[in-house]
């Protein structure tokens, strides 16, 4: 028997991946630690869509580099960024043994059964919420991204070993997510999409959510108001992953996005319109390599038309292997924009969740409290800390308060 310590950064599909992982190695006899220190093999699960995450996994692999020579134990490291920067890893940590995304050489290296497949058996993220991946890659050519070269073209999973996952993972979880590298495209490669698979699991009887992972808006305009209806089931989240990345065209012409600004605020117009209470998150890169100042001001005005409850803010920085001609704009510039549009987007936040303060709501608490207590979710999504010990449990729940990240609430008996 050895002893593994794993550690996982990026999206949630690393993370379910990280899970199957995980199980094999304790099916196979294994021992999890929780810390490398007590560890035989330290494996660590990369990602490469952004450079701080980049550069903070670089500087754990130099510290257990470090670690490993002195301990002697095995350092592993796989996923993403191994696909993407291998000579970088090895430059600060040479006695890592590399895999890439796919699981095969991992599994026989370590000398057990891996499969990253829905039908594989995995560890739940946590008492309440299990994860399955429906497909790995895209059909995306965005120029400013390495991940679809990492993860490669669309491959769809069954949806009979899906739907197979979905029943087994509701025996133990109340809460599902449903992820891809780009869930809007599941299907396309095997004559189905999104709406036929829901269909199918909803079919499932019982009191659970499903939480849709990122929906690319190029792809999901094709067969959005089916996936509306489709929505209109309780058991699924009102939430809405909407990457519009920026609000000025030409900008997303040169991203290379496939779709328009007017695009993406015609599909929020239709969820605000059918789902009032929906969770709209969006991404946006500020900086972009061409990027003007009209451009810039093009996206907070987009912003504040469409007032999205969550909006992961990057600045942009170059990828390995994308090739994008344009120079870059001035760090300092770079800088200004997302200082500014972080506090747009912050005070977008405060005021659509103050909007639910006083309401009792549904919530499903799903998670641990960082700083105590629950999280939950309400039916669209929102978080709720509630001070309450009914883990993995539906209750009723009076908003109290809001900050821009959450709302707070007590049970309501």
């Amino acid at each position: 028997m050895a002893r593994f310590y794993i550690e996982w950064y990026g999206c949630s599909l690393n993370k379910a991946d990280t899970e199957k992982l995980r199980h094999a190695l304790v099916s196979a006899g294994h021992a999890l630690v929780d810390s490398p220190d007590n560890a035989d093999y330290c494996i660590i699960n990369t990602c490469a869509v952004k450079s701080p995450t980049e550069e903070k996994i670089i500087e754990r692999l130099k510290k257990l580099g470090e670690l490993a020579i002195r301990k002697n134990l095995k350092l592993i490291a796989i996923g993403c960024l191994v696909e993407i920067n291998p000579e970088r890893i090895k430059k600060v940590a040479p006695q890592a043994l590399l895999f890439g995304v796919e699981p095969e050489e991992l599994g026989a290296y370590l000398g057990v059964k891996l499969d990253y497949s829905p039908s594989a058996p995995s560890l739940p993220y946590n008492d309440c919420i299990s994860i399955i991946p429906v497909s790995r890659g895209c059909l995306n050519q965005c120029s400013y991204c390495c991940v679809r070269i990492a993860r490669g073209r669309l491959k769809s999973n069954n949806p009979d070993d899906i739907d197979n996952a979905f029943a087994n993972a509701i025996k133990r979880s109340r809460e599902i997510w449903l992820t891809a590298t780009d869930l809007a495209c599941y299907g396309f490669d095997i004559g189905t999409n999104i709406c036929e698979l829901l269909k199918r699991l909803l079919k499932n009887p019982g009191d659970y959510r499903i939480r849709l992972g990122m929906l690319n808006p190029q792809h999901v305009k094709r067969y959005f108001d089916k996936l509306l209806q489709v929505m209109e089931d309780k058991r699924i989240y009102k939430f809405f992953h909407l990457p519009v990345q920026s609000g000025s065209d030409e900008v997303l012409k040169k991203m290379a996005r496939g779709y328009s600004s007017a695009d993406f605020e015609a599909l929020v117009e239709k969820v605000r319109k059918k789902f009032p209470d929906a969770v709209i998150a969006t991404d946006i890169i500020v900086g972009f390599p061409g990027e003007t100042q009209a451009d810039f001001e093009k996206t907070i005005d987009l912003l504040k038309r469409v007032k999205p409850d969550v909006v992961n803010v990057s600045r942009y920085s170059k990828r390995p292997k994308t090739n994008i001609s344009e120079r870059m704009i001035q760090s300092e510039t770079v800088k200004e924009r997302s200082r500014v549009v972080s506090k747009i987007v912050k005070e977008i936040a405060l005021q659509r969740n103050k909007e639910f303060i006083g309401r009792e709501l549904s919530v499903l608490l799903s998670e641990k409290g960082i700083k105590g207590g629950l999280l939950g979710r309400t039916d669209s999504y929102k978080p709720v800390v509630v001070d309450s010990n009914a883990a993995c449990s539906f209750i009723r729940v009076k908003i109290t308060d809001a900050k821009a990240t959450h709302l707070v609430g007590i049970p309501v008996e």
